[in-house]
């Protein structure tokens, strides 16, 4: 009898696939895709082309040709466990795992065992075994050795590795045989990095940014930075730090040192990673400017929870358009995304998160900022990142002003290890660059409440004050309102991005012109928004959050006096309102209070090893590995690390707002076309007008968001041209 993979509605089965042909399309493509990651690598290859000829040995199953024929859906048809069972009888439990897991997830190693002893299992193997060789004679081939790796985290990230490349393969083929059975023309292939070519595009345009400094000394640092950068990219593959005072041009630096560092060594893409939308909505701009590229180019792609496709839930991947894979494919030159879509992939088990990590290996990965990563999952990331740097030949750079104490040392044996520091000390750049003084609250300095701040607000010309909470922001913003001050302005991410970066032009239009101009904001303008304020407010926070604050002051260093005593102000005070819940956020404040300012000591921006003291006395609070994911790992239960990987306790979900004046009828004919047709280009065009709603918000909101026609959430609630979204929510909530 004729074996298919894949049936077409309505057309006669001479026009179905064949399933011998799937599984060696399949095995072909998936030891491509693992050629192009480990290069060097025969074993991985070879463990690759097994998974595709094994993947779907269960639709040998009488059971599952009936159903390609119209017979319905039961136990009998399911065909994933076959495969796994064979791998498994033959030693290579990496391929089992990526069998088993390609559709529905990498399952725990407990519930892998239970399932190829069952029905759909080694069961089926033995009765049809012998059909499934007669149709496809490849299946018979001996199968190698698993390859000897050092430990159970090893065999974790190659397991990983390896599902990955058969998932895109068996996607990639599937979606390729319906296209063509559909006459519909493929993609366009995504261009390649050519990353000489686009280093000098970079090149030039820090040289014109550089001519275009206001200040000789600051523009000779960051050259300085930039040399530094271009001479450690003839270093091997491997773990980088990047440790730049704000102001030292990192960001351009950190892609020209990823560029180099790529054309010297042969890697395939960029990939930037931050942890707030605010920082990838600034820097993709800039990144677009430096590579001389429209926004419509496919050479750069953002990838966050803001710019996903919007697809519907589809059935089969053969349905799924062609923006949402290339969104879990990840296979464009540059990718700009967050440390939710990045870090938590590198965790998942799940096929369409997974799908992407043959494509991250050898590249150049940039953690802008990575001291915000949660403490809690310090450990079983920089486990992780070692081994993705190490097996998957890519180099991770930390960037960051406040760098974290990331390093291998004896009470952090998960550290990375070694870290090849970019910027060199004998740089000076913490002194060089300093632009601020820090007026740490007394002792006994009693908190200000809000009509307080507001009042030291109204003293200034133009001044920054960063809060912990929404709440706290809107109460101050609402204050300077009230006594007159109509020029106040707002940010937090109760505002939609396109709201967002409108505010921030007009911060640095008035700051600009010398116009007055008092901002109160939530800490995520600390993190690479880029503006100069001679004065900058922060409520007491963890120090890193304090010195990303300070980054905002003077930043340009045009205040700093003749003798290079800094001329920015940075004034801490402890506010009135409850401390945020977020456990290890008041960690971090207890660390400034405890073992510096009640200590007689007040942090030293200008000294690295204060930064790196908090960060020590910060991990040694809590437990860098709260969820036990490395123990996880080490017992191949995926499905649980999976789980327990989570960056953000309620992620939330997005919602389109309606009700902006200003982006109004735009967003209404959005929506209108959508309604008639779906498309995910069109849906992407909304992206600028979301807000991300966590689900333990949602109820007290009601009917303000509403499941619209188009099948996207929409926001039909108040919308404040100052403060975003107006509804009452928690002021309790951290801003991440």
């Amino acid at each position: 009898m004729p074996y298919h993979a894949h049936s077409l509605k309505g057309a006669h089965e001479s026009r179905w696939q064949p399933l011998a042909q799937h599984l060696v399309a399949v095995a072909n493509l998936a030891e491509e895709l693992a050629r192009d990651a480990r290069p060097e690598d025969v074993d991985f290859a070879l463990a690759a082309r097994v998974a595709g000829l094994l993947h779907d040995l269960g639709k040998y199953r009488p059971e599952f040709q009936a159903m390609l024929h119209g017979a319905p859906k039961t136990e009998a048809t399911r065909h994933k466990l076959a495969g796994a069972a064979c791998a498994a009888d033959r030693g290579r439990l990496d391929v089992a795992f990526a069998v088993a897991g390609h559709h529905g997830g990498l399952p725990d190693r407990a519930t892998l065992r239970s399932g190829l002893n069952g029905s759909g299992g080694k069961d089926v193997v033995t009765r049809h075994w012998e059909s499934a060789v007669q149709d496809c004679p490849e299946l018979g081939r001996p199968m190698a050795a698993l390859p000897r790796l050092e430990n159970a985290h090893a065999f974790d990230f190659f397991t990983r590795l390896l599902f990955s490349c058969l998932v895109d393969a068996d996607w990639q083929d599937t979606a390729g045989f319906y296209r063509l059975a559909e006459g519909r023309a493929a993609p366009p292939p995504s261009p390649s990095l050519e990353p000489a070519a686009a280093l000098t595009r970079v090149l030039a345009y820090i040289k014109t940014r550089a001519d275009q400094c206001r200040d000789a000394q600051i523009a000779s640092i960051r050259n300085d930075i930039l040399q530094a950068s271009l001479a450690a990219a003839a270093q091997p593959p491997g773990l980088f730090a990047m440790t730049v005072p704000t102001g030292g041009g990192k960001t351009l630096s950190a892609l020209a040192f990823a560029l180099s560092h790529a054309a010297r060594h042969g890697l395939r893409r960029v990939i930037y990673v931050a942890p707030y939308l605010s920082i990838l909505e600034q820097n993709a701009r800039e990144f677009r400017r430096a590579l001389g590229i429209e926004d419509s180019s496919d050479f750069l792609f953002e990838h966050h929870s803001l710019a996903d496709p919007l697809d519907k839930a589809e059935n089969t991947q053969a349905e799924v358009s062609d923006s949402a894979q290339r969104a879990e494919a990840w296979d464009a030159p540059m990718i700009v995304t967050t440390n939710v879509q990045f870090f938590e992939s590198l965790f998942a088990n799940q096929p369409g998160r997974c799908r992407k990590l043959h494509n991250m290996a050898r590249s150049v990965i940039v953690l802008d900022e990575c001291q915000t990563l949660p403490p809690a999952l310090v450990g079983p990331t920089c486990s992780m990142l070692s081994e993705f740097a190490r097996q998957a030949g890519s180099s991770i750079v930390l960037c960051t002003a406040t760098q974290p104490a990331w390093r291998r040392h004896e009470r952090f044996p998960q550290g990375l290890a070694p870290v090849h520091e970019i910027a060199p000390a004998g740089l000076r750049l913490f002194t060089k660059l300093l632009r601020v003084r820090i007026e740490w609250p007394a002792q006994d300095a009693r908190p200000l409440d809000w009509p307080a701040v507001a009042t030291l607000m109204l003293e200034k010309h133009a001044i920054l004050c960063v809060v912990n909470t929404k709440g706290a922001a809107r109460s101050i913003h609402a204050e300077l309102r009230r006594r007159g001050c109509d020029h106040a302005m707002h940010l937090s991410t109760n505002m939609c991005p396109r709201h967002r970066l409108q505010t921030i032009d007009e911060v640095r239009r008035r700051l600009v012109a010398g116009q007055p101009c008092r901002l109160v904001s939530t800490q995520l303008i600390e993190a690479g928004v880029d503006v100069d304020f001679p004065v900058v407010m922060r409520e007491l926070a963890p120090l890193e959050s304090i010195i990303q604050a300070a980054g905002r002051a003077n930043r340009e260093g045009l205040l700093n006096y003749a003798d290079g005593t800094p001329g920015g102000r940075v004034t801490v005070f402890r506010g009135a309102a409850p401390v945020p819940l977020d456990r290890w956020y008041q960690a971090g404040i207890g660390v400034v209070e405890r073992d510096f300012l009640r200590d007689g000591r007040e942090p030293d921006i200008a000294q690295p090893e204060h930064i790196e003291e908090y960060f020590r006395r910060l991990y040694a609070s809590g437990d860098v590995d709260a969820h036990k994911i490395e123990a996880l790992r080490g017992s191949q239960s995926f499905q649980e690390v999976a789980s327990s990987y989570q960056l953000i306790d309620d992620a939330g979900f997005s919602v389109v707002i309606a009700t902006w004046e200003k982006a109004r009828r735009e967003v209404a004919d959005l929506l209108a076309q959508l309604r008639a047709g779906w498309d995910p280009r069109l849906a992407r065009r909304l992206a600028p007008y979301q807000v991300n709603v966590r689900y333990s918000q949602a109820e007290q909101y009601g009917d303000l968001i509403a499941d619209d026609p188009a099948g996207i959430k929409v926001w039909w609630g108040p919308y404040d041209e100052q403060i975003g979204m107006t509804s009452e929510l928690p002021s309790d909530w951290l801003i991440v």
